[in-house]
């Protein structure tokens, strides 16, 4: 009896442990249904580290400020005050000074206290003081969810990290060390095991109107309800944030692009008996996802649908027929979503909802009836085993090195502004500059692959002038999956920025594409920031 007794025992012990390993590597020790920011006006002020609303002032003596906006596992805002104290505040901005808003949304192993915090804040930093002489106000919003389930690790010792940065700019640390833990290799792993978890979250529980409700809201007041269209308002995600945001923008679009394409058919000299209705712009000036960790599923369903946006509105004469809506940036380098992706989702060719075969719009150019070529299956689940950027039936736009001069000075702060400046011969040329592995380069932006492009029975691919671009570039730009805070990757953004909007309110002679020798003066208007 004793013996049976200490066996039941044993066993017990043994599911206890096994179920509290399970809880803990399922529920971690990061905050769960609690947020980590607060009221910095409350009756005991969080200061910096724990305020949902921070404001400090650059080395250059420029003020930057950062709102925080957290949400749920299942998508829901944590706490509504934050979000209505940050559009009260940008309401104010908007009608007190040139604002150029910057709302970024974090990946896998981050949240709102993580050391993505301080790296977005010294971006926030970087833009205010390369913009000042434009007379602009730098305003940040930080969008947090659960990408960590447990509390991350954030190195604070390392010279001329971000972390001290911030310490400098905003007189104090913006961050809590009591939502971190202390660096462990054991960490790292349960971090790494929770892939499909965060990644499950962010796909199909984060993502949703609240998220997308708050995008709108913060670009609508920034642009005070199209009373400031020249205040500028660019949307960043990383990683997980990027498939986040683009489930939860991808849908929340499609309304006012199609009506855009309806105010454009009334427009039409047969409609024109019919006032037009006011336009429907998106209020945003770019959509930007960093490494991607989204199955290219997403991004293939909504660049079809900007495909026919292009479409429709160079049918109609729109002059920003041509202006990218997203642009997906990947880097050739980026082991995380062009090697643990498929590894991730290795049974995916197996799961019954991918089998179909696509016989048409992978490859072929549209023809005379305005259909594409019918061309051999392809699988979809080809689709989902790989992210945009890897994904070689999607990418149509390429970072390649240019045979061109550089500006007077290569400094990093100079080539940032060199970078945003938009009265330049070619938009689609930018600088990155010296770093300790790599010399200062020039950068092009082309449309057609520099390499063998891929071809099925003598067909291109298909749909190379979306309307989302989908861009590679090498291990020079971003060394790895979270290498988006580096200074050669805030260049190229600034880059990136510039050449979509030299597409903006400006006509491309037909034929031409970003591929053409640019001896020809693009007409840009005014500097970064004016309208």
């Amino acid at each position: 009896m004793l013996h049976w007794l200490g066996l039941v025992t044993i066993v017990a012990v043994v599911i206890l442990i096994a179920l509290g390993g399970y809880l803990l590597l399922r529920t971690g020790f990061s905050p769960n249904g609690k947020p980590m920011r607060f009221d910095p006006g409350g009756a005991e002020p969080p200061g910096n580290s724990k305020g949902w609303y921070i404001e400090g002032v650059s080395a250059a003596g420029v003020p930057i400020s950062c709102s925080f906006v957290e949400f749920d596992e299942r998508g829901d805002f944590l706490d509504f005050s934050q979000h209505k104290d940050c559009q009260a505040r940008l309401k104010h901005f908007a009608k007190t000074s040139n604002l150029l808003l910057v709302i970024y949304c974090h990946g896998w192993k981050n949240n709102s206290q993580s050391d993505n915090v301080p790296a977005f804040n010294c971006f926030l930093s970087k833009l205010a003081t390369a913009t000042q002489s434009d007379g602009l106000r730098v305003h940040g919003i930080y969008l947090g969810w659960r990408g960590n389930v447990y509390r991350p690790y954030v190195e604070k010792t390392v010279a001329d990290s971000t972390y001290l940065q911030t310490v400098q700019e905003f007189r104090g640390a913006i961050i809590d060390a009591i939502y971190q833990r202390t660096k462990s290799p054991l960490w790292s792993i349960a971090e790494n095991l929770s892939y499909w978890s965060r990644k499950g979250t962010g796909e199909f529980k984060v993502s949703g109107l609240p998220v997308a409700r708050s995008i709108f809201t913060y670009a609508g007041a920034a642009k005070d309800y199209g009373g400031q269209p020249g205040n500028r308002v660019c949307v960043i995600g990383h990683s997980f944030g990027a498939l986040l945001l683009e489930r939860s923008l991808g849908q929340a679009m499609t309304g006012a692009i199609t009506m855009e394409w309806w105010d454009k058919e009334r427009e039409n000299p047969a409609h024109r008996a019919v006032p037009p209705k006011p336009k429907a712009k998106l209020p945003f000036d770019l959509v930007l996802l960093v490494n991607s960790a989204a199955p290219a599923i997403y991004a293939k369903e909504l660049r079809d649908f900007l495909e026919a946006d292009r479409a429709a509105l160079e049918t109609a004469g729109d002059l920003d027929a041509d202006v990218p809506v997203i642009v997906s940036v990947t880097s050739e380098a980026d082991w995380a979503t062009g090697l643990l992706h498929p590894l991730g989702n290795l049974l995916a060719p197996v799961s019954p909802s991918l089998q179909r075969l696509y016989t048409s719009g992978i490859f072929g150019e549209k023809q005379s009836d305005r259909t594409f070529p019918t061309h051999a299956g392809i699988r979809q689940w080809k689709f989902y085993t790989t992210t945009p950027g890897h994904n070689r039936y999607l990418i149509n736009h390429w970072l390649v090195k240019a045979d061109a001069p550089f500006p007077p000075d290569v400094s990093s702060d100079a080539v940032f502004r060199a970078n945003l400046a938009s009265r330049v011969d070619d938009p689609n040329l930018f600088y990155t500059s010296k770093t300790p592995k790599y010399p200062a380069t020039v950068w092009r932006l082309v449309n057609r692959d520099p390499g063998t492009p891929m071809t099925l029975d003598g067909l291109p691919l298909a749909m190379q002038r979306s309307n989302y671009w989908i861009v590679t570039c090498g291990k020079e730009l971003i060394q790895d999956h979270n290498d988006i805070w580096s200074q050669t990757a805030m260049e190229m953004y600034a880059g990136l920025y510039r050449a979509v909007q030299s597409r903006r309110h400006s006509a491309t002679p037909k034929g031409e594409t970003e591929n053409e020798d640019a001896a020809k003066t693009v007409a840009m208007g005014t500097d970064f920031g004016k309208s």
